[in-house]
């Protein structure tokens, strides 16, 4: 006996209250780029290597395949931990292939954007 396969579709999970606000802001035209943006999750890391340089001048950014340079990793926790309202050691976690909730990426995204912007 067969079993029925479903098909793969690549959806993204995102929190009912922006769903909404998202459905409602994309009738009109001039959002609907920004907003999408807004569904690409951002990493942790990916966050950091971007922003940890400019929020923090002093700490150099790590090379693939290298050990963290001194103070990055804790400016990283510091931050994302200031930004997220996670605790340090769960932010920590992240880095290590730790799982984290999904809106943690979104709302990765949205300060990136935020930050540009300023």
């Amino acid at each position: 006996m067969q079993l029925l396969k479903e098909p793969l579709t690549n959806t993204k999970k995102i929190p009912r209250w922006f769903a909404k606000f998202v459905l409602y802001q994309t009738q009109i035209a001039a959002n609907q780029q920004i907003l999408l943006e807004l569904l690409e999750p951002m990493s942790p890391e990916e966050w950091c290597i971007i922003w940890i340089p400019i929020l923090h001048p002093g700490i150099e950014i790590p090379t693939p395949g290298k050990r963290s340079p001194h103070g990055y990793m804790k400016a990283c926790n510091a931050t994302l931990s200031y930004l997220t309202g996670y605790n340090k050691r769960t932010i920590e976690g992240w880095f290590y292939s730790r799982s984290y909730h999904y809106s943690v990426g979104i709302l990765l995204r949205c300060f990136d954007l935020i930050f540009q912007l300023q």
